[in-house]
């Protein structure tokens, strides 16, 4: 399975994935092939202990490891967050919210790879992709200021929840785990019969309190810098 998006970042919107039983060597082939047409780099998805093969030639092509992520899922839906004084939930309604929720994510992840803040103003370039009917998005506030943000995306009965940020001054009060309440409880309302989601290890303990359990580990594979 390959995925492309509008920016060339390899992190999150360009990846490969086998979903088969491919040869790891043509999995490369077909994934450089794909992406070098498209002018872009890509990560490649392996399944912890069942990808070896593809691990190993991912790492003989010259990539380098990226990062482990759980796959997790919640099969209800959480209750409500508690809110302490000064902390405010603010859905994105409007062109205000979406650059509200740009500047957070953007803020959020510029330490996960180069280019992270341009790819994030690219991908939500068009004020619908958080705006549609079956989005939901939001940005919880301390003392007036942006701090957090999740989202929710509900396909075919899967709410997935992404882009869960908070900037770095916010760190540490909960925050990123009540937008990730909100999004998921958003979700279920949106028709989802569960919501799923990616965690990294640091954050696998948030998502876990709010009902999540882990169903699969990946590890991804970055082009060397």
């Amino acid at each position: 399975m390959l995925v492309a998006g509008t920016h060339p970042c390899p992190v999150l919107v360009n990846s490969a994935l086998r979903i088969g039983q491919m040869d790891a060597a043509e999995v490369l082939r077909r994934a450089g092939k794909f992406f070098g047409e498209r002018r872009h780099s890509y990560e490649l998805w392996t399944r912890d202990g069942i990808d070896r093969d593809l691990e190993t030639a991912a790492l003989d092509s010259g990539m380098q490891f990226g990062v482990a992520l759980t796959a997790m899922i919640a099969a209800h839906c959480p209750p409500p967050p508690t809110l302490v004084p000064g902390v405010a939930i603010q859905p994105v309604t409007d062109g205000n919210g979406v650059r509200d929720f740009i500047a957070v994510v953007a803020d959020g992840f510029q330490e996960e790879a180069p280019g992270m803040p341009d790819l994030v103003r690219s991908t939500f370039a068009d004020p619908a992709s958080l705006l549609a009917a079956d989005t939901a998005a939001f940005v919880v506030s301390s003392n007036g200021e942006p701090a957090a943000a999740a989202m929710t995306m509900v396909r075919e009965g899967v709410a997935w929840i992404g882009w869960v940020a908070t900037r770095a001054d916010f760190r540490g009060r909960g925050l990123g785990g009540i937008a990730t309440a909100v999004a998921t409880r958003a979700g279920f309302s949106l028709g989802g019969r569960f919501a799923s989601l990616e965690a990294t290890t640091a954050g696998c303990s948030v998502y876990t309190r709010l009902g999540y359990h882990a169903t699969a580990e990946y590890r991804n594979y970055w082009p060397a810098r």
